[in-house]
């Protein structure tokens, strides 16, 4: 099991983020993960300082170990067009995941053990595609998202990804996100949301403001709109956690 998605499985359960401002605070359990996209060694280190739970590493290959070496957090690696020696090289590095582009990426690269996978999913988000998709072992899909007013549909149409895909949802965030949007991409089933390292300081605020997702009262039935993405891991055995 790759550390990101125990992450992903534990939101709630422990304090968010590793960082010194993190451990600073002593914060309440977070219900929202922040994961910094950082293009250098010293915007991942800066995130790291601000408390983030992981990095997506999107600068050169030839750096990732830099990073990996730095850091106390799951590093992803942005593959979007991964070969199997691309696979191999960033999990040599230490890198936790990759990112990658289904429609790009060989097929090989997926079969590199003991790394975690995340999805980039584009505008192609048909029925029988997201079906498709539910066939390969992923630790998230990843989805674009506009931090703006989320309406209840942007929020169905977001569930049903993660429901199809049956993997949880990280979301890009277009724009600065508050608490409110996170809330909502959380309850349509993205625990964790991807930003800037430049603003990943500001956004660990609003996540720490996230309440609890709401349980449903006994005569509510499951209407309420909540995370559809835990029973999926729920299965992976603790022994498998971190090394």
């Amino acid at each position: 099991m790759s550390k990101f998605r125990t992450r992903i499985r534990d939101v709630g359960r422990a304090i968010g983020g590793f960082g010194f401002a993190a451990i600073a605070r002593k914060e309440r359990p977070r219900y929202m993960l922040v994961m910094a996209e950082a293009a250098t060694a010293a915007e991942a280190t800066q995130a790291e300082v601000a408390g983030v739970d992981a990095i997506l590493y999107t600068g050169p290959l030839a750096d990732l170990p830099q990073v990996v070496k730095a850091s106390r957090i799951p590093v992803g690696a942005q593959l979007t067009a991964a070969t199997h020696d691309d696979a191999t090289r960033a999990k040599e590095a230490g890198a936790d995941f990759i990112t990658f582009d289904d429609g790009r990426t060989h097929a090989a690269a997926l079969t590199v053990r003991d790394m975690g996978h995340v999805l980039i999913l584009g505008a192609d988000q048909d029925e029988q595609r997201l079906r498709s998709v539910a066939a390969v072992e992923l630790d998230a899909v990843l989805v674009e998202a506009e931090s703006d007013v989320i309406t209840v549909r942007e929020q169905i149409e977001l569930r049903r990804v993660a429901i199809l895909t049956g993997a949880p949802l990280l979301v890009r965030a277009a724009g600065t996100p508050n608490a409110g949007h996170l809330e909502g991409w959380r309850d349509a089933g993205a625990p964790v949301v991807l930003v800037p390292a430049a603003i990943a300081e500001s956004t660990l605020r609003a996540a720490a403001e996230v309440p609890a997702p709401r349980k449903p009262s006994s005569n509510e039935g499951g209407a309420v709109i909540g995370a559809p993405f835990a029973s999926r891991h729920d299965h992976d055995h603790d022994d498998e956690d971190d090394d």
